[in-house]
């Protein structure tokens, strides 16, 4: 049975109201604190946090919610928030919608009556019309890599169209005229505004765009793979391939080293996400990168600035950029 402020009193002889301004950080004399400190130790006195946070309305959690834990992205920012939050005395609570909307609403719901801080979360229903249960009871919200069209919240985001527009930019510098993207469903912000900068990208360097290089797949191995098959299918298959994320990546690789496909001898490929892959894969290849650490950095600093003060001034979004790590996977055209 665990052990009481009142078992700490009777041992101690303290009043039960010095103990908790003890517990509660308020000032106690350095003798009370050391006779305190003896009973915690022979008691193995545990503080009850869930009892500490009705106290205060804070429960020191805040509750990480994603479209799905099968994604590098996703589990490698909830790893660093986690990090991050530990530091300031705070645990997560992680929850998978896996890529459904009813299952999100309910992830939403099951979070605010854990009763936690506040609410971190990479929006899967583009309405977002869950986002609202936290309005109404004062829980703050930070979103991740999307924006929700029907919610006005701190967030923070990559110029997805920025990105994709500096990997076209880098085959069209190398005289690659047919280039192709795989990417995920338009009912994906991250997808939609790459597919966006893809297309935008086309016409600033003077392309012809085709819309049969224009794949949406699933944002997932297979779906890179069965996309790729695709593309390799065409009677003037491209000279240049954007794969939209890691997953997509991934399996294009795949259906490539499977067909024999040389990279980039016959064609040339910019993937997305994923550092190690760029390594592991022969010849080293050319990665969007996005800056993890500070997407990460930044969600949790917007969130303990808002449950630090309830009079932070307007929606804050933070726009970060994506950099180009260039391997040996873009083939230079002879002119």
């Amino acid at each position: 049975m665990s052990s009481t402020y009142k078992d700490i009193q009777r041992m101690t002889g303290l009043s039960l109201s010095t103990i908790s301004k003890y517990f509660n950080g308020g000032n106690v004399k350095d003798e009370n604190r050391r006779a305190i400190d003896r009973a915690v130790e022979k008691l193995d006195f545990h503080m009850n946090g869930f009892a500490r946070g009705l106290k205060s309305r804070r429960s020191k959690t805040i509750g990480v919610l994603i479209p799905e834990l099968n994604s590098t992205f996703n589990t490698s920012i909830i790893a660093d928030i986690e990090d991050i939050l530990r530091m300031h005395g705070y645990g997560i609570i992680v929850c998978d919608c896996h890529l459904n909307e009813q299952m999100e609403k309910e992830a939403f719901e099951f979070l605010l009556s854990k009763m936690v801080d506040g609410i971190i979360t990479i929006p899967f229903d583009k309405t977002s019309e869950h986002l609202q249960l936290a309005k109404m009871r004062n829980v703050p919200v930070v979103l991740i890599d999307r924006l929700a069209a029907g919610y006005k919240t701190d967030a923070v985001i990559v110029d997805n169209a920025g990105a994709a527009e500096m990997a076209v930019k880098e085959f069209a510098d190398n005289g690659h005229k047919n280039i192709a993207i795989l990417c995920g469903p338009n009912r994906i912000y991250t997808m939609e505004a790459r597919m966006n900068g893809f297309k935008e990208a086309l016409l600033k360097n003077h392309l012809e765009m085709h819309d049969e290089y224009l794949v949406s797949t699933e944002m997932t191995i297979s779906g890179g793979y069965e996309g790729t098959n695709r593309l390799l299918a065409l009677k003037k298959p491209p000279t240049a391939l954007l794969c939209a994320n890691y997953e997509i990546t991934l399996g294009a690789i795949i259906a490539l080293n499977e067909s024999g496909i040389r990279i980039p001898a016959e064609i040339s490929v910019i993937g997305f996400d994923n550092l190690t892959l760029s390594r592991v894969v022969k010849p080293r290849l050319t990665i969007v990168v996005q800056p993890m650490r500070e997407i990460a950095e930044n969600a949790a600093k917007l969130m303990l600035d808002r449950l630090g003060s309830e009079s932070l001034p307007g929606i804050r979004i933070v726009e970060l950029n994506a950099n180009l790590v260039r391997g040996e996977s873009v083939l230079k055209l002879k002119d």
